[in-house]
C-alpha cells in the first residue's frame, strides 16, 4: 500500500484537475495519484484557511509544512499576494505538482521544495507557518513538526494547525502548549479543531 507522505515513484498516474472558490479566491489544482486528498479538495484544509482569514492578520513570510499538492500555501499567495510563502513536502511528486499549480496559477511569491523536516531552513524566519497534520504517518512523525515550528517562527509568529477531534486534536492541542506561550482553539467545523499558536 502507498501513502501520501512517502516516495513511490513507480505509481501510476492519474491526473485530476480540482477547483477552490473560497471568499472570491479563485484556484485551479492538479492532483495525481500517491498524495494527500488527490480525488478532493480537503475539508480541514478549507476549515484551516477560513480560521487563518478570520483570525490572522497575514503578512511577511509563510510556511507551509506537508505542503501536498499546494492547497494552503498557494490559496495563501494568491490571496495576500505581498507575502512570501515556502513550502516543503516528502513527497516528490506532491512538490512536483505544487509548482505546476502555482504555474497555472500564475503565482510566482512561492519557493517549493522536497523535504521531510525544517533542517534546511534558517530559523525564526516565518510570521505564519501553517500544517494540515500527516495523521496517519503517527504522532512520532507529526508532534515533531508541531513543536519544532516553535524555531521556525519569528517573535509573536503564529502556528495555525488543523486535526479531526476524532483524531486526537485535544492530545495535540495539549502536546503544542508545553511548546508555545499561547495555545487556542479558534474553530470547531465539521469534526475538525483548529488552534491558534503563539510563539
Amino acid at each position: 500500500m502507498s501513502h501520501y507522505f512517502v516516495n513511490n515513484n513507480e505509481l501510476e498516474h492519474e491526473i485530476r484537475t480540482l477547483e477552490l472558490s473560497l471568499q472570491g479566491t479563485n484556484l485551479t489544482f492538479t492532483t495525481d495519484r500517491g498524495v494527500f486528498s488527490n480525488k478532493e479538495i480537503d475539508e480541514g484544509s478549507i476549515v484551516l484557511l477560513k480560521s487563518i482569514i478570520k483570525t490572522v492578520d497575514v503578512k511577511g513570510a509563510i510556511l507551509d509544512v506537508g505542503c501536498g499538492y499546494g492547497t494552503l500555501g498557494l490559496y495563501l499567495a494568491a490571496r495576500y499576494p505581498a507575502t512570501k510563502v515556502t513550502m516543503f513536502d516528502i513527497n516528490e511528486r506532491a512538490v512536483s505538482l505544487t509548482g505546476e499549480n502555482a504555474k497555472q496559477n500564475n503565482l510566482t511569491n512561492i519557493h517549493v521544495y522536497v523535504d521531510s523536516d525544517y533542517q534546511a531552513l534558517p530559523k525564526h524566519t516565518f510570521n505564519l507557518i501553517v500544517i494540515n497534520p500527516p495523521i496517519h504517518a503517527g504522532k512520532k512523525v507529526y508532534y515533531p513538526l508541531l513543536s519544532a515550528a516553535r524555531d521556525y517562527l519569528t517573535d509573536g509568529g503564529i502556528l495555525m494547525f488543523v486535526i479531526r477531534k476524532s483524531h486526537g486534536a485535544k492530545s495535540a492541542a495539549k502536546y503544542v502548549s508545553d511548546h508555545y506561550t499561547n495555545v487556542t482553539l479558534v474553530q470547531k467545523d465539521a469534526g475538525f479543531y483548529v488552534y491558534h499558536a503563539v510563539k
